[in-house]
């Protein structure tokens, strides 16, 4: 019963979109360009009954060519109404090649074998008027999934392409065929934009947003829409889920499909900068723009509600007929001083998952590199900037990176991702891992770095002494000790009145103080003299430089405790 009713859902959408009364754009991308058009059929060698259909241009040089999956039971490319005639105005060729239709969606192989026969064969009849360095792949729903697939068979299978690649996916169904790794291994000059619609109650918006964050692209490269419902004096424009589909085009189309899908084009194909501002502009007010209502009975008119665009898109509807549950690991993520979540830019993180990496291997350059040992994280800002994370240590069950000192004030989403020998994760990841947790970034976190690397126990911390002869020297606080395997506190010696002790202390997320003043440091409560609070040198380490009064001289174990700022960092101990 569900399969039938999702069946006449998308039967009635495609037959019944609704026209709102917005005009067509005239100029630029989503305007109609100067080409008329060829169109030719011809049967799936795979299966007689699918009727492929090829726009071309009426020119006599090679096109760029655009392969269109289309939705569930979208046999005629009538469907999405003059979507193709437009595509093919501008210069264009576009094959539509659809896929058999029964009750068994999950049958996906047999589709996919079909859609990919007429993208073949069209290639063999009209091969010679397409560029293949310049190809586009895009699909709507059942055929937004596939896209992914049809993209890597073409681009890494076949080579085209390498000119100019871009995928173009609308509210995707499940993704199936293209395995993890190749979402980790995507061809790094392809630029792809998906986009999804508020009132589609048939695909979880969720499937959409997984697969853009599992695509290894650099943000730049990549963008995320979700297209809004509006209504104006009766007119209406409903974001469902067949959005760019039906007879007529709407302004849901011109400005939500056409353009961005024109600019994409154009910035894969040209590198045309302008393009990509609209296309990829991560939430930029250009992208988002919809165009504007007309007037109406003297009334006069307004923009049409905004797209939501940018990587960091907030999906917020829930109910589906098709649900999907995240596959993506949970990664937690906290100082690696204090073990608190509080974290600051430039300071050093711990992140906790599982298939993180295949095998624990160490930076070793005085420059922290974005890749270890196949592994990266990306980590998204407030401000809904993505940068690359610099690595420390990797291991499978443990990552230290640094956050980027660009990163903005806020909660930010990390996403680490790896590849890894089949042997080391399930079937279902194919060779890949990806998981994703957030941090809670803030301008300071004091965080204390203590000698077992676990946020508890004695401080790494140096002793800096000097003699009543002008001598100087370093002396440890802890040892390491066998029947424990664990360090544990050495005594501080302040039996000496006429030799000076500073603590020379180490940590993380306290570089960012507004003034000294503001730094408090106890042991044992009681108040030390604060010198220096600042960066140490070294990538994410922060130092602290206190001198130690005679008065702890026998004191025992006693805490040791930093406040920044009214913030307080996680209790170490020393030993005097």
């Amino acid at each position: 019963m569900r399969y039938q009713v999702f069946f006449s859902l998308l039967l009635c959408g495609l037959a019944t979109t609704a026209l709102a009364q917005i005009p067509p754009i005239t100029s630029g991308y989503g305007a109609n360009g100067s080409f008329t058009y060829t169109e030719a059929r011809f049967a799936n060698p795979l299966d007689a009954g699918m009727e492929v259909v090829v726009f071309r241009p009426n020119t006599n040089a090679p096109v760029p060519v655009i392969f269109y999956a289309p939705g569930y039971s979208a046999q005629t490319p009538d469907l999405y109404g003059p979507l193709f005639p437009h595509l093919a105005s501008r210069g264009y060729a576009v094959v539509y090649s659809p896929f058999q239709v029964s009750l068994d969606f999950y049958a996906w192989q047999r589709r996919y074998e079909t859609m990919w026969a007429g993208f073949d064969e069209a290639v063999k009849r009209y091969g010679t008027s397409f560029d293949l360095t310049r190809v586009g792949f895009a699909g709507h729903s059942y055929g937004g999934g596939a896209t992914f697939a049809m993209l890597q068979r073409g681009a890494v299978g076949k080579g085209w392409g390498r000119n100019g690649l871009f995928m173009f996916v609308m509210a995707p169904w499940y993704v199936y065929e293209i395995t993890a790794r190749q979402m980790l291994e995507f061809p790094q000059h392809a630029q792809v934009l998906i986009q999804v619609y508020e009132e589609d109650v048939v695909n979880d918006h969720r499937i959409a947003k997984e697969a853009f964050e599992r695509l290894n692209l650099p943000a730049s490269e990549k963008d995320f829409m979700l297209l809004r419902s509006d209504s104006f004096e009766g007119q209406t424009l409903e974001a469902h889920h067949n959005v760019p589909s039906g007879v007529t085009a709407n302004g849901l189309d011109y400005y939500g499909v056409w353009r961005p899908l024109d600019a994409l084009a154009d910035y894969a194909f040209t590198n045309n900068q302008a393009a990509k501002a609209i296309a990829l502009g991560n939430g930029n007010t250009s992208q988002r723009f919809m165009g504007e209502w007309p007037a109406v009975n003297g009334k006069p008119g307004r923009a049409v509600k905004e797209s939501l665009a940018g990587d960091c898109v907030t999906l917020t509807r829930t109910a589906f007929l098709f649900n999907y549950d995240q596959t993506i690991n949970a990664l937690s993520n906290a100082s690696a001083a204090s073990y608190q979540t509080r974290v600051t830019p430039s300071s050093i993180v711990a992140a906790f998952g599982k298939e993180l990496a295949a095998q624990t291997a160490f930076n070793t350059t005085s420059e922290l590199p974005t890749s270890l040992n196949n592994v990266t994280v990306r980590v998204r800002d407030s401000a809904c900037v993505e940068r690359l994370a610099p690595l420390f240590f990797v291991s499978p069950a443990q990552i230290n990176f640094l956050v980027p000192p660009e990163t903005a004030l806020g909660e930010a989403s990390v996403f680490a991702s790896t590849s890894l020998p089949a042997a080391n994760v399930p079937a279902s990841q194919n060779g890949a891992a990806f998981s994703l947790g957030t941090l809670n970034v803030v301008n300071v976190a004091p965080g204390i770095f203590t000698a077992n690397g676990n946020g508890q126990g004695v401080a790494a911390a140096l002793i800096l002494r000097f003699k009543p002869n002008g001598e100087m020297s370093y002396e440890a606080v802890s040892r390491y000790d066998e029947a424990t395997r664990r360090f544990v506190s050495l005594p501080i010696n302040l039996s000496d009145p006429r030799e000076q002790a500073f603590l020379v202390l180490f940590g993380s997320g306290w570089r960012n103080r507004n003034s000294l003043n503001e730094v408090v440091v106890t042991a044992g409560g009681a108040p030390l003299e604060v010198l220096y609070a600042g960066a140490q040198g070294l990538n994410g380490l922060d130092q602290i430089n206190l001198k130690l009064p005679a008065t702890l001289a026998g004191r025992g174990e006693v805490n040791l405790v930093v406040t920044v700022g009214g913030v307080t960092s996680n209790t170490a101990t020393l030993r005097f």
